[in-house]
């Protein structure tokens, strides 16, 4: 049987877990004439997306190797490179402060949404379950995109 009510307990982590997006996001709007503090509020903002690709690589990683004895080099290869993206993106913002790390980390969410959202491995609760705090982040990423310049 498959279960479609997205169970209590992840709904209110994963709106628990839109504040680190909101938070900084709205911050930069506050201080958008203050350059450090305006960098310094997008480096909390990418840190964070970058631990929730990590996050998401993750849960993509453990169904893998909970459904198959032998997992798809594909899938786990995949699971991974969220991971990646996002220490590489954190390390960038170092060197160039960029807005457009921020859009590729939105673009990044968006990717693994889609992914999720067409897994027939992954259940009908956490598809449904991932639209709206994948659509907040990508909003998020991307004022702070714009604020960036």
């Amino acid at each position: 049987m498959t279960m479609l009510r997205t169970p209590k307990a992840p709904m209110i982590l994963t709106a628990l877990g839109v504040l680190p997006f909101l938070a900084p996001a709205g911050l930069m709007v506050f201080y958008r004439h203050d350059a450090i503090v305006l960098n310094t509020l997008g480096l909390w903002l990418l840190v964070y997306a970058a631990v929730i690709l990590s996050f998401l690589g993750g849960v993509r990683w453990g169904v893998e190797i909970l459904k198959r004895e032998k997992p798809r080099l594909a899938e786990l290869i995949v699971s991974v490179l969220g991971s990646l993206m996002g220490w590489i993106a954190v390390i960038a913002y170092f060197r160039f402060g960029s807005g457009w790390l921020m859009a590729a980390m939105a673009g990044a969410l968006l990717v693994y949404y889609v992914l999720d959202r067409a897994s027939p491995d992954m259940p009908h609760w956490y598809r449904r379950l991932r639209i709206w705090p994948t659509v907040a982040a990508i909003i998020c990423l991307l004022l702070a995109c714009v604020l960036l310049g």
